[in-house]
């Protein structure tokens, strides 16, 4: 009996040193093509079934995201009629932007952590309000509700050891869903995790009356 073929594992954490992988990883498009093989191994064709889109529009994205590392072929299988059935998995299972790419322009025009914060804020900001508009979001329910939106925006006070378990935390979260096994049928759920020390701690509300002060 033929030995099984071992598929490689992904590592448990990749870095990103380059800007240019960084515009690819945040790719919205790639991060669902992602998702799709962060379990199992998919080819191409698995993938479009799973996303709903010709398999055509997706050779671009697999081979962007191969040529920086994102993902790798990891088997090939015969296919009658001499076809290749190509598999490929994401190459790690955590990937972490290198802190030196996190340039900060005071104008906010040609740096890399604008790209950052556009990327995990605007476009959460516009995939939510299409989610809604589209009914996949129900705004009468609220949380816990599968189809409810969960949304805050808060402000703690940490010493360094809190905020560095809360960091953990968060990261712990993420590792225990993003592991679990998925199927076809299951939702895409967006998520937006940020936690920074604040430089506005305090902020007035728009509705503050002024005080006069003598």
């Amino acid at each position: 009996m033929a030995e099984e073929k071992q598929i490689p594992q992904p590592d448990a954490e990749r870095i990103i040193h380059s800007l240019d992988t960084m515009k690819v990883y945040f790719d919205p498009v790639r991060t669902r093509i992602m998702q799709e093989m962060a379990h199992t191994p998919r080819t191409v064709q698995q993938i479009a079934e799973a996303l709903g889109v010709p398999f055509t529009r997706l050779y671009y994205h697999v081979k962007m995201m191969e040529k920086h590392d994102l993902i790798r072929m990891v088997d090939i299988k015969q296919m009658p009629g001499a076809i290749e059935e190509k598999y490929y998995q994401v190459s790690a299972r955590m990937f972490v932007i290198d802190r030196n790419l996190l340039t900060f322009d005071p104008q906010g025009k040609n740096d890399s952590l604008e790209l950052v914060l556009k990327k995990v804020f605007d476009e959460s900001h516009t995939d939510v309000r299409q989610s809604v508009q589209a009914g996949r979001v129900d705004m009468s329910v609220v949380p816990p509700h599968p189809k409810s939106l969960f949304a805050r925006r808060m402000v703690l006070r940490l010493n360094e050891e809190n905020a560095v378990e809360f960091q953990k935390d968060l990261m712990d979260l993420y590792v225990k869903y993003q592991s679990k096994e998925t199927s076809t049928d299951d939702t895409y759920y967006g998520a937006v995790l940020a936690l920074y020390p604040s430089n506005a701690p305090f902020e007035e509300s728009e509705d503050d009356p002024e005080v006069d002060s003598d």
